[in-house]
């Protein structure tokens, strides 16, 4: 029987509010579209999902505290992962509002966002953002690609108790000529075993030729170097659906993981088990 599980990473796009949506940049289709929590539900029923992490989407505080305020409103999300402004001299402040909800989780950093993205993860805001989430039992999540992987190599090894999440498989770019190297810097992130990766955010296609093949190899090379305790399955949604559907995505992480040959316990892990302990 398939396994329901928690997805860790889904966004709201309210375009009421007036903001500012970055992935638009990347992918245009998605210029002026809404998505809303009303229209995650059939998303989540779909991908056999029954709760998901909501993460911020535009990089702002405000945007931070109404993804707080969703939470509070409709079931259908478990947590929040906000956002604070490492460059902002009221830094704490941002992280201390948004620590004062139930609802709050953790942070995501952003270095691609900023003009120094390495100095942006090794900056002394980013250091006092991660020594404040350790203490109060808080995570942090990352979205960076492989050269970033040494500043984040830094906050693991300066932070050993801090549950760190790296989004989106480390951002590969799917080419198999560059597989080598992705893999190599992954390798030098498992050695931290507070360092969890979630699977999603791979460059689909929506053509199961080419995306089974690009699955499989991902899939099989963090299952190696991190085990299932250390993997989260998320949908990306609804940044995902400017390559795949959601569905596409559930469908072929559940036949690659049985390709895997991973038990009931692996599998279980993976889809709800890890979510629930770290969301």
């Amino acid at each position: 029987m398939p396994i329901t599980a928690i997805d860790a990473h889904v966004h709201i796009w309210d375009r009421t509010r007036g903001e500012t949506f970055i992935a638009e940049r990347q992918f245009p289709v998605l210029t002026g579209k809404s998505f809303l929590p009303e229209d995650l539900a059939p998303i989540l029923a779909e991908t056999r999902a029954e709760s998901a992490v909501l993460v911020h989407g535009p990089a702002t505080v405000k945007h931070a505290l109404h993804c707080l305020d969703l939470c509070r409103r409709y079931a259908v999300f478990r947590s929040v992962v906000g956002w604070v402004d490492l460059r902002a001299p009221d830094c704490a402040a941002q992280l201390a509002r948004q620590a004062s909800d139930a609802a709050f989780r953790g942070v995501r950093l952003t270095p691609l966002l900023d003009r120094d993205p390495d100095g942006y993860l090794r900056s002394a805001a980013a250091l006092q953002v991660c020594g404040s989430l350790c203490d109060s039992g808080a995570l942090v999540e990352v979205l960076a690609p492989p050269p970033l992987f040494g500043a984040i190599a830094t906050l693991a090894e300066s932070h050993p108790q801090l549950t760190i999440v790296l989004a989106h498989f480390g951002l590969p770019d799917g080419d198999p000529a560059a597989f080598d190297g992705w893999r190599r810097a992954m390798a030098g992130l498992a050695r931290f075993p507070n360092l969890h990766v979630k699977v999603s955010g791979l460059p689909l296609t929506g053509a199961v030729d080419h995306d089974r093949p690009m699955t499989d190899r991902h899939l099989a090379a963090v299952l190696e170097l991190f085990g299932a305790d250390r993997l989260l399955y998320a949908s990306n949604w609804p940044v995902a659906t400017a390559l795949a559907s959601p569905r596409h995505w559930r469908d072929l992480l559940d036949e690659g993981l049985q390709t895997a040959g991973l038990s009931d316990r692996q599998m279980t892990s993976i889809y709800r088990s890890n979510a629930m302990r770290l969301y």
